[in-house]
């Protein structure tokens, strides 16, 4: 039985991040679902009680892990900055939240797009100055200025020398990039643009559970280290180009 973690948040509006953590055991693939709540205007970050699922991560898994958040504090929430899993919009829209996507999961996949910096500069593509304008895109505040550099990124990766795998990337930005600058549009929940708190705390949280041989150690080891680091600082409105 998970024992819920104790809680003394300030009053208010409440930011959630989150992100997961997985690990095998015995050829079965479990996922740690991570949360912490962010009051609006704090650059502290809490912990909730993590929850463990079997399968891959999927909004299932975060459909259950979001119901063991204490239904005073779900009240409380306004927005999710979350790495955009597959169907967590719906999910989000399904409780009232406003969602931002984490920039530095779009950018390290852009990264991967264009490969090495030496390869970029050598190769005939379009690849700086799609990241160019995907920069200005995520700090845009003026609605027309985004919409003319979502047009400008169409036109350079239609370009005969952009890859499969970074034009998608950039279509898919194309496609979500209001999400992608919510922390613009609301200004007041001082919302992080990446998931780097959680993340940051998984890189943590690794050495506590590397020892685990089974579903029910990591977790436990997952709750008793979450319980002794309960808060970690966590940015705000900062446009975070990590």
């Amino acid at each position: 039985m998970t024992e819920p973690m104790s809680l003394s948040l300030p009053d208010g509006e409440l930011v959630l991040v989150i992100d997961e953590l997985w690990a095998v055991f015995r050829g079965r693939r479990w996922v740690l679902y991570n949360m912490a709540l962010k009051p609006v205007g704090s650059s502290t970050a809490w912990f909730l009680t993590p929850h463990l699922r079997a399968g891959h991560e999927g909004t299932r898994g975060w459909e259950e892990a979001l119901a063991t958040i204490p239904a005073e504090l779900g009240k409380r929430i306004r927005a999710v900055v979350s790495d955009g899993i597959s169907g967590i919009a719906g999910l989000l829209q399904n409780h009232g939240w406003l969602s931002q996507l984490c920039h530095r999961h779009l950018l390290s996949a852009l990264d991967i797009r264009l490969g090495p910096p030496r390869r970029q500069r050598v190769r005939q593509q379009p690849g700086r100055g799609i990241k160019a304008a995907i920069l200005e895109l995520l700090a845009c505040g003026d609605d027309g200025r985004a919409t003319a550099l979502c047009d400008e990124l169409l036109w350079l990766c239609s370009h005969p020398n952009c890859t499969a795998g970074l034009r998608s990337t950039v279509r898919n930005l194309v496609k979500h990039q209001q999400v992608y600058r919510t922390y613009l549009r609301h200004p007041e929940l001082t919302l992080p643009t990446t998931t780097n708190a959680v993340e940051s705390m998984h890189s943590l949280l690794r050495k506590g559970i590397s020892t685990a041989n089974s579903p029910e150690s990591l977790l436990l080891r997952a709750q008793t280290y979450l319980k002794l680091r309960l808060k970690i600082t966590c940015n705000g409105a900062l446009f975070q180009q990590n």
